[in-house]
């Protein structure tokens, strides 16, 4: 393949970011999905059965491309090109492995391991997924600028031949990074792996080779016949304890070596903690204690999907208007979530806030704001993800006692100063003050019973106790995931425990937050663990140490427990978490002469826990019948129980329907274009199932439909190249518009119709179905709804969802006229 070639199939080449051998990495453009990405082209110089090796390259990088987790370099495309095969690749700045090495020489052990650490992990899920490296060296580790590692070329090893001049018997992989069991008998296993990760700890921290020669074949005779020793001590000084890991990932036998990645991942984990125990911690080594952490957590599959459900929310900036979009799009692309959301919204919880039925997330963030909306999301994430049956009772308790405490933290900051402006941040604040503590119990449940064996044990605090077993304290744990899950800095500084002692005024909001936190927390404990008698006693000392930063008084801190405790157990019904058994339940009620308005509020979570449904679910399904714009007259449906899953023919028009009576309410209720826009996509887009749903509205200058938002996959990057002229052109799109009709197309590629889909569209959406429905008014076409699914043939809408959809269609038209 040329090396000057200017483009690469689709692909636009930039530049030449490094050569091989039998490779070149350019940095290329892909104008379809518009983003940048590095492309690997390979060469074979051997001829025979050549077709038969790129085949194979292709299919084994298909395999690879499935993989994801946070320090692999996924594979977006393999393909071949003027006779040889390229593999597309996500583009990561930084530099290698090998560029730091060369920089830098001998690393200390802490930075080695932080860098090998997460390449084990890496290793470790490509080895669950059936994947073996074969070809694991540093100048396969990218380190980005934010000193993540991250390895690259999984299944894609170059190939070499095992002896000068012959080309049956090959090997695949560099010669200093090979295991000597592959180099004499060809044996393909995970220790290979294993293997060539000591070998690169074993550089990292002695600044040099393991293994040198003069050419490979040498390299590869004293790999296989002559054991790897560490420098004498007075060359280099490792500590005898990572020494003799390294020594056991590079023995001979591979049965003497670690027997996964994740066991050579573990004692160095060990390792770390050993060294932590006898000094005090540094940042440095708190740092690499909770990077070991984090990876533990992702060998728990449920892990990586709550990190990035919790940090796709985080992302979202409630100061950009374009953000309730941004947060809709977020939230919509888990359907059970979405509708847990959509059930709590509308109960009496939340009845305080008016609007009447809720049917989609942008009118829940109209009636109830953004920072409700995220802070709702977020709590039910982190509660449906933190379930396990073998410590199930404990966890709920725990996270009664923390939403209880936020309910506290809401109360109080309505009454606080106009410091506060919002109280849902002391809601959040409060919820996630103790996350430490929470994804331990969660995470490392052993460990989380030593830590409480330590507490009584030794009488200390938990902080202390915690950093004793884990090496780092819940706090700081807590502050750590809290960071990499991209949470605000007053929810960061409010997980901070105060001191001991009396607390001082506050002198900025900030502070202000993390005292009602701190003290939130503090009274909740009290009440979910202390004796009656010993109640008085108790409310006085914290009292008193709170006296001058918030002053509340006792008959206060009655009526905000007894508010709290209403609303808890109104939320309980939607997520179902039985208050009334949890020990924090009983006790509130206790303390406020609740206790039968829990008992009934518990039956009412049972009978909920039956049915699955709220009161709003219930008036919801109630037969609905509309009379919308222009005369069209819906058909009837009824909300199914089955929300949380895809939409089906059946709740697919329950969707609808209930969508339309809640942009009727809108629309009365005189929303702004845009919001009422906004939720008719988003009906549209729930209810259907589509790919993406995306409006266009007209731009006068320009003489164009241009995209201006919607929902759905790559919604944000469709909508900025979703442009196309008003001007006459003979396909699909101008006769939509022209003649105001709308038009389903089945299969874009279909003879009849392939000539009609504009080139435009073609480069940029993949989409092989679409439908139109053009919004005309008095013949002039002012916007366009579109809508598509990735298969062929993949929309299919009977007479009454037509009829539905169409509806929408016409509200959107009425809001416009509105606004004309």
């Amino acid at each position: 393949m040329n090396q000057d070639l200017q483009k690469i199939d689709r692909f636009e080449v930039t530049r030449i970011l490094g050569k091989g051998a039998q490779s070149v990495v350019y940095l290329a453009y892909d104008p379809k999905l518009q983003r940048e990405v590095a492309i690997k082209t390979l060469h074979f110089t051997k001829q025979k059965d050549q077709q038969n090796e790129i085949q194979a390259l292709i299919q084994e990088s298909r395999t690879v491309s499935k993989m994801r987790h946070p320090n692999l370099v996924p594979i977006f495309e393999a393909g071949e090109y003027e006779g040889d095969p390229y593999l597309v690749f996500e583009y990561v700045e930084g530099k290698t492995l090998s560029d730091l090495l060369r920089e830098k020489g001998a690393l200390s052990a802490n930075e080695a391991i932080g860098i090998i650490a997460p390449v084990l992990d890496a290793v470790a899920h490509a080895h669950q997924n059936g994947i073996i490296h074969r070809d694991l060296k540093p100048s396969n580790i990218l380190i980005s600028p934010e000193g993540i590692p991250r390895v690259m070329d999984f299944g894609i090893a170059e190939r070499i031949s095992d002896k000068p001049g012959e080309h049956d018997d090959v090997l695949i992989g560099t010669p200093a990074y090979m295991a000597p069991e592959y180099i004499d008998g060809r044996i393909i296993s995970e220790k290979n792996d294993i293997f060539a990760a000591g070998l690169i700890l074993y550089e990292m921290v002695v600044g040099h080779k393991a293994v040198q020669g003069s050419n490979i074949y040498q390299i590869m005779h004293r790999i296989a016949s002559e054991p790897i020793e560490l420098p004498p001590s007075g060359e280099i000084s490792i500590d005898e304890k990572l020494g003799d890991i390294i020594l056991k990932a590079l023995a001979k036998n591979p049965l003497d070596r670690y027997a996964s990645a994740e066991e050579m991942g573990d004692a160095l984990h060990s390792f770390m903690l050993a060294g932590e125990e006898t000094a005090p911690p540094s940042a440095e080594s708190k740092q690499s204690t909770l990077d070991f952490l984090l990876r533990r957590m992702r060998h728990r599959g449920d892990f990586p999907a709550l990190s990035e459900s919790v940090s796709s929310i985080n992302r979202v900036v409630s100061s950009d208007r374009e953000s309730i979009n941004k947060l809709s799009n977020s939230i919509l692309k888990d359907f059970a979530l979405t509708n847990k959301i959509l059930r709590l919204v509308n109960t009496a919880f939340y009845s305080t806030y008016g609007g009447g039925t809720i049917s989609t997330i942008s009118r829940a963030v109209i009636i109830l704001g953004f920072d409700a909306v995220r802070n709702i999301a977020v709590t039910l994430i982190l509660f449906e993800h933190m379930q396990n049956k073998a410590h199930a009772t404990h966890l709920k308790e725990e996270f009664i006692q923390t939403l209880f405490s936020g309910l506290i933290a809401k109360d109080i900051a309505k009454g606080a100063s106009k410091d506060i402006k919002d109280p849902e941040e002391a809601f959040i604040c409060s919820m996630f003050h103790n996350l430490g503590r929470l994804l331990a119990m969660f995470y490392f449940q052993e460990e989380a019973e030593s830590i409480n064996r330590v507490m009584a044990q030794k009488e200390c605090n938990e902080d202390i106790a915690s950093a004793q077993v884990l090496g780092i304290s819940y706090q700081d744990l807590g502050i750590g995931i809290a960071k990499t899950w991209g949470f605000p800095e007053q929810i960061v500084h409010s997980m901070r425990k105060l001191p001991p002692d009396s607390i001082p005024r506050p002198k900025t909001a900030m502070d202000r937050l993390r005292i009602i936190t701190s003290f939130s927390n503090e009274l909740c404990a009290i009440v979910a663990h202390t004796p009656s008698e010993d109640r008085l006693k108790s409310i006085k000392k914290l009292s008193g140490r709170y006296g001058d930063s918030m002053p509340i008084q006792e008959k206060q801190l009655q009526q905000t427990l007894e508010k709290a405790l209403d609303e808890i157990t109104q939320f309980a019904g939607t997520v179902r978490l039985g208050v009334r058994e949890s020990r924090i339940g009983k006790q509130a009620a206790n303390w406020t002469g609740h206790t039968h308005q829990v008992e009934v509020a518990g039956a009412s979570e049972h009978a909920a826990e039956g049915t699955e449904l709220t009161e709003a679910e219930a008036q919801m399904q109630d037969t609905v019948a509309i009379t919308a714009t222009e005369g069209v007259t819906l058909a009837q449906g009824k909300l199914p129980e089955g929300m949380g899953n895809k939409p089906d023919a059946g709740n697919a028009q329950a969707i609808l329907t209930a969508g339309i009576q809640d942009i009727s309410n809108s629309l009365v209720d005189g929303c702004s274009l845009n919001d009422l826009l906004r939720m008719i996509l988003e009906t549209m887009y729930r209810s259907m199932d589509f790919q993406r749903v995306l409006l266009c509205i007209k731009d006068a200058k320009q003489n164009a439909m241009v995209g201006r938002f919607g929902f759905g996959e790559d919604i944000n990057q469709i909508v900025k190249t979703f442009k196309f002229p008003l001007s006459y052109t003979p396909d699909v799109f101008h006769a939509a518009l022209s003649k105001g009709v709308d038009i389903l197309i089945s299969d874009i590629n279909e003879p009849k119709i392939k000539d009609r889909i504009p080139d435009w569209y073609r480069k940029t959406i993949t989409a092989q179905t679409f439908v139109l429905f053009p919004l005309n008014i008095k013949n002039v076409p002012v916007a366009l709804i579109y809508a598509d699914k990735e298969a062929a043939g993949g929309i299919n809408m009977p007479e009454n969802e037509l009829s539905l959809l169409r509806t929408l269609r016409n509200q959107a038209l009425l809001a416009i006229k509105q606004t004309l």
